[in-house]
């Protein structure tokens, strides 16, 4: 089972949205709260959406657990946070790493 509780685009400026998804999902040991989530932060520049940062509880490389896609970084952070604590979380990482490496490209 697979059911959709949020699935927004959220525009937050011109320049700027967030992609918020939650999902009910069957409790297993991927999935032990019954959630799977993702936050996407993307940023406009040179005519196409940039995916600055993605803070998601899917499955990586095999491996249950929320993690943090940055970009530029192949390596993913393993980290411990829940569906409210990342979209906090998703908006500090988008707003620093536009100022201090998108804007710098």
């Amino acid at each position: 089972m697979r059911a959709t509780i949020i699935d927004q685009d959220i525009p937050l400026a011109e320049d700027k949205r967030l992609i918020k998804r939650l999902y009910k999902v069957n409790k297993s040991d991927d999935f032990p709260d019954g959630l799977e989530f993702a936050y996407q932060f993307l940023y406009f520049k040179d005519d196409k959406w940039i995916r600055v940062a993605r803070i998601d509880n899917q499955l990586h490389s095999g491996m249950p657990g929320t993690h943090i896609h940055t970009l530029k970084r192949e390596k993913v952070q393993w980290v411990d946070l829940t569906f409210e604590e990342a979209e906090e979380k998703i908006f500090e990482m988008g707003e620093s790493i536009i100022k201090n490496i998108i804007n710098k490209i």
